[in-house]
């Protein structure tokens, strides 16, 4: 096998591990139902990427049936997932709830007054 077929090999390896990971669902995650309608999530997904390989010898001597050196290479991804937003469908209503500035644990907290509210809006109208 050539040595860009080796490292093409390894690149597209590597990337469907990503694919398996990451799907359309996890930057619009999947609508949560409440009593008025829906909450759906919405994220930021960063992904980083990076693959390497060469012929490496202790000996500096190729292998004799083949004349190549042994094949020696990696790969490495990071992947990061941020809630941007949530989008809220009551009835006819649509809003979008942000979320930025903050950690995501005090985004969450600031939210949670409104998606409270929310819920308690559609309690009473039953």
């Amino acid at each position: 096998m050539e040595k860009s077929n080796k490292i093409q090999e390894i690149m597209n390896n590597a990337i469907e591990k990503i694919k398996n990971v990451i799907d359309t669902s996890t930057v619009v995650g999947e609508p949560i139902k409440t009593p008025s309608g829906y909450v759906i999530p919405l994220t930021k997904v960063s992904i980083g990427f990076v693959a390497g390989g060469g012929e490496y010898s202790a000996d500096d001597k190729p292998i004799k049936t083949t004349g190549d050196y042994p094949f020696a290479g990696g790969t490495g991804a990071g992947v990061c997932v941020q809630p941007i937003a949530f989008l809220s469908v009551e009835d006819s209503k649509i809003g979008l709830i942000k979320v930025e500035g903050k950690t995501t644990l005090d985004k969450l907290v600031d939210i949670i007054p409104k998606v409270t509210e929310s819920i308690t809006d559609a309690i009473k109208e039953k």
